[in-house]
C-alpha cells in the first residue's frame, strides 16, 4: 500500500484478481464445460455460482442461459421457469483472458452493459414449506 496525500492508497492488484462476485473466492480460468447440448466456456465456484464467458460480448444472452441451465443441473425447463432476484442472482464482470484478471471497474448488475463479457449466476436456496 502506498500513501496518496493523507489517505492510504488501496492495492489495485487486489481489485483485479479473478474473484467470484458472490463469495470473493479466486476462480479458475474459464474452460470448456461439456453439457448435454454441447459446451460453453466457463466454470463453477465452490459457493455454487456458475460462470460463463463470452469473449465476443455478442452472445451474453446465450452465456446467461448456459450458466443458469448448468446451475440447474441442465434442467432447461426449470432454468426457464426461474425468476431473477427471486430464484437466482446474476452478476456481470469484465474478464481479461490474456492475464486472467477482472477489470477494476465495478461489477455490473446491468445485462445490457456492452462491456461485460462474463456472467456469474447463483441459485438462491429454496425455502422448505
Amino acid at each position: 500500500m502506498g500513501k496518496y496525500g493523507q489517505h492510504i492508497r488501496e492495492d489495485k492488484s487486489v481489485l483485479t484478481e479473478p474473484r467470484c462476485p458472490f463469495c470473493r473466492t479466486l476462480f479458475e480460468r474459464p474452460r470448456e464445460v461439456s453439457t448435454i447440448l454441447g459446451y460453453f466456456s466457463g466454470g463453477t465456484c465452490g459457493c455454487g455460482a456458475v460462470f460463463s464467458y463470452d469473449p465476443t460480448r455478442k452472445n451474453m444472452g446465450e452465456a446467461f442461459m448456459d450458466a443458469l441451465a448448468y446451475a440447474c443441473n441442465e434442467d432447461w425447463d426449470l432454468a426457464q421457469s426461474l425468476e431473477s432476484e427471486k430464484d437466482f442472482e446474476e452478476k456481470f464482470v469484465i474478464y481479461r483472458e490474456n492475464d486472467h484478471t477482472l477489470s477494476s471497474k465495478a461489477v455490473s448488475s446491468n445485462p445490457k452493459d456492452r462491456i461485460v463479457n462474463m456472467i456469474f449466476v447463483k441459485l438462491k436456496k429454496r425455502q422448505t414449506e
